[in-house]
């Protein structure tokens, strides 16, 4: 078994908890209301001299994307405030919600096999399948560089030295290998490398975070990072992404659409 547990920033499971405390203030029903609905409440109540802190952040997430609720780890805090004590999880609290959310089939303690499928689901969902639809429908020089990063960009010809149509060609070229990286990927593999990466990363992350210095590591699919805000008790706080960027996510979706997850060892679940 693995000594680490994972939470995600966006998980389903949160849903519930939020969808209930908003209930328990009086500020949602039992159906789904409209954005326009409940834009005009966030109006009456900020006109009313009333603000609440979860319907605002709430409505500020659903406003961003409207397709995906905002199932968020920080609308989950407010709706259920001992989830954390001062800056850290309480896993005891949180152990007993993951019961419960089990036995709706879903998770809020996940393993790194859960964060494998995560990860990979979204480079399948949100990089390879897209890039495969730009590459086959023709898609241009500005569509196909929305999948660039770094070393991809180092490939491209000079345009000040080359005609359009080549430094064209070359990005086509490149976009078509990304897309085979893309495809050679398996969950196994993506599990193979975020074992690694904590088993040989983490010790070390959290020694090298300290305030105004973040420790960052990116392997082939993964990218884990530490950074430690100021103050004597506050805590390291260690993620979990995938190694490549946001990519084609329209603007506003990455909180829903990125995978991240907050690590921890299993031995803060035994305390």
């Amino acid at each position: 078994m693995s000594r680490f547990i994972l939470i995600k920033e966006y998980n389903s499971a949160y849903r519930p908890w939020i969808r209930a405390a908003l209930k328990q203030k009086r500020i949602m029903g039992d159906r789904e209301y409209s954005l326009r609905e409940l834009e005009q409440m966030s109006m009456d109540s900020l006109f009313g001299g009333f603000k609440d802190e979860l319907f605002q952040t709430y409505f500020y997430h659903l406003s961003g994307h409207k397709e995906y609720l905002p199932d968020y780890l920080s609308l989950l805090r407010l709706a259920v405030p001992e989830v954390y004590r001062g800056q850290e999880p309480n896993f005891h609290v949180i152990a007993r919600l993951d019961g419960e959310a089990r036995g709706r089939r879903e998770k809020i303690l996940l393993t790194p096999e859960d964060a494998a499928g995560g990860i990979h689901d979204f480079y399948e969902n949100h990089l390879a399948r897209p890039l495969s639809e730009d590459l086959e429908k023709g898609a241009g020089r500005e569509q196909l560089l929305r999948y660039f990063e770094g070393d991809e960009f180092k490939m491209i010809p000079d345009n000040r030295a080359n005609p359009p149509e080549k430094v064209d060609e070359a990005i086509h070229e490149i976009a078509a290998s990304l897309l085979q990286g893309f495809r050679e990927m398996t969950h196994e593999g993506v599990l193979t490398d975020i074992t690694q990466v904590l088993d040989e990363r983490y010790d070390e992350a959290l020694a090298a975070a300290v305030p105004g210095k973040s420790y960052n590591h990116k392997s082939k699919y993964v990218h884990l990072s530490a950074h430690r805000t100021e103050g004597a008790d506050a805590p390291t706080i260690v993620t979990l992404r995938p190694a490549r960027g946001f990519g084609p996510i329209t603007k506003g979706y990455e909180g829903a659409l990125y995978p991240e997850y907050y690590v921890y060892p299993w031995s803060e679940l035994e305390m």
